[in-house]
C-alpha cells in the first residue's frame, strides 16, 4: 500500500483535532517535541516507525491505517462520534473513549484467538410498524426468550446477559456526568457499550440496558451518546431504548408476581423491591406506571417521600476480598477490566497465543502489574 506525508498528515492533524489537544499538549504526552510534531502535521517530515508506533499507542488508532494513504479507518464512527459530540466531551473524556475501542476490539481478538466467537451473530431484533414504545418492549421481550430467561426472571447482573449477547460492555468514568453511557458500531469488535462509572450503580444498571436498545435497534445508526436527560427525552429513539431497558430488566411479569397493586402503595414495598431488583427507586416508579400498576397521584406521593437504598451492590464486585482488594478491584473494573476479559486475556497468554507485553498492554497495565492482576482475578500468570 502506497505511503505518502501528505496523508499521513492530515491523518495526524485529524487525530489531534477530535481529542481537542494541542501540539503541546500531544507532545508532553509522547515525548515527541512540538516542532517535529507540526512538521509531521504540515507534510514536512517523514516519521520514523518509532514515531508511528507511539502515535498510534497515543491515539489508540490502527497502526496500519496511518501509515497506509488508501486504508479504510475501522474507528471511524468512533471519530465521527468525537468530532460531533465535541462539544460535551473534555479531552480526557475523549481518551477514555479511545482505551475503551481499544478493549473492545482486544476483545474481539481474544475470543478470535481462543475460538470463542459465536458461529451467528448472536440475538437480532426488526423492528416493525412506529410505535416506537411498542418496538422497545417487544425487543425487550424477545431478548429474555433469547436468553430463554423466564418472564418474571430477576437479573442481578445485567453485564452478563448482554455480554452474553455478544454486546461488548465496559464502564468507565467520563468527566462529564451528564452523559449516562454511549455505544459505538465497530466493523471488528461490532456493538460496543461504554457506561458512565461516575453514576449511580444502578443507575449504570438501567444506562447499559438503555444503550443496548440502541445497539440492538437502531441499526442504521454507527454510535449514540446518551445524556441523563434523554430518559425524559421526546427523541422517539431514546423512547424506545428507556422503554427497552425498562422491560428488559423489569417485565410486566415480573412487577406483577413481586406485589398487588395495594401492596405497592407502601414506601416499604418500594424499598424492598428495587432492593431485590437493583434498579433506582425512579425507574422502578416509572415501570409501575408503565404497567398501570399505579396511578400518577400514588407515584407523586412516593417520590416526594424521597426513599433512598443504603446498601446498593455492584454485581461485578462480587467476592470474599480483603478491603485492600476491594478497592483494587475496584480500581481496575475503572479501567474497563471486568472479570472476563481478563480471564479470557490470561488464558491466550497461558496458551502462548499472546506474549507478556501483549497481555500486560491489552490489560492496560505494566509487566510489573501482571502478577497482582493474576492473584486478584485468581489466575496464574505463568505460561500453561
Amino acid at each position: 500500500m502506497p505511503f505518502t506525508t501528505q496523508a499521513f498528515a492530515r491523518k495526524l492533524s485529524d487525530l489531534r483535532a477530535s481529542f481537542g489537544e494541542t501540539l503541546g499538549d500531544v507532545a508532553a504526552a509522547v515525548g515527541i517535541g512540538s516542532q517535529a510534531l507540526q512538521a509531521l502535521e504540515a507534510g514536512m517530515a517523514t516519521p520514523t516507525g518509532d514515531e508511528v508506533l507511539i502515535l498510534a499507542d497515543y491515539f489508540k488508532c490502527e497502526f496500519s491505517w496511518l501509515i497506509e494513504d488508501d486504508a479504510s479507518n475501522p474507528d471511524e464512527n468512533a471519530a465521527m462520534m468525537l468530532r460531533s459530540e465535541s462539544g460535551r466531551l473534555a479531552a480526557a473524556d475523549r481518551h477514555v473513549i479511545a482505551e475503551f475501542m481499544y478493549l473492545c476490539k482486544s476483545q474481539a481478538l481474544l475470543e478470535d484467538l481462543l475460538e470463542l466467537r459465536p458461529s451467528e451473530d448472536g440475538f437480532s431484533f426488526t423492528t416493525r410498524g412506529t410505535f416506537f414504545k411498542a418496538h422497545g418492549k417487544d425487543c425487550a421481550h424477545a431478548f429474555r426468550q433469547w436468553h430463554r430467561l423466564a418472564p418474571n426472571a430477576v437479573i442481578p447482573d445485567v453485564y452478563q446477559w448482554l455480554r452474553k449477547a455478544g454486546l461488548r460492555v465496559f464502564r468507565r468514568p467520563l468527566a462529564n456526568s451528564n452523559i449516562s453511557g454511549l455505544f459505538i458500531r465497530h466493523p471488528e469488535a461490532g456493538r460496543c457499550i461504554l457506561i458512565n462509572a461516575n453514576e449511580d450503580i444502578y443507575r449504570q444498571r438501567f444506562s447499559a440496558a438503555h444503550e443496548a436498545g440502541h445497539a440492538l435497534m437502531d441499526t442504521d445508526r454507527g454510535y449514540n451518546v446518551s445524556q441523563d436527560a434523554d430518559v425524559s427525552s421526546a427523541d422517539l429513539r431514546e423512547v424506545r431504548a428507556s422503554t427497552f431497558a425498562s422491560c428488559f430488566l423489569m417485565p410486566p411479569e415480573l412487577l406483577t408476581m413481586l406485589g398487588t397493586p395495594a401492596q405497592w402503595r407502601t414506601p416499604e414495598k418500594i424499598v424492598e423491591a428495587a432492593d431485590r431488583l437493583s434498579v433506582s427507586i425512579p425507574a422502578l416508579l416509572s415501570a409501575l406506571k408503565r404497567d398501570n400498576i399505579l396511578d400518577q397521584p400514588a407515584i407523586t406521593r412516593l417520590r416526594d417521600i424521597r426513599l433512598h437504598l443504603p446498601n446498593k451492590r455492584d454485581p461485578e464486585l462480587v467476592g470474599d476480598f480483603s478491603p485492600h482488594e476491594l478497592e483494587r478491584k475496584r480500581i481496575l473494573l475503572a479501567k474497563g477490566l471486568h472479570a472476563e476479559f481478563v480471564h479470557h486475556a490470561f488464558e491466550a497468554y497461558h496458551r502462548h497465543l499472546i506474549s507478556l507485553a501483549k497481555l500486560a498492554d491489552i490489560l492496560l497495565v505494566e509487566r510489573s502489574d501482571v502478577e497482582e492482576l493474576a492473584r486478584l482475578f485468581g489466575v496464574s500468570e505463568r505460561h500453561g
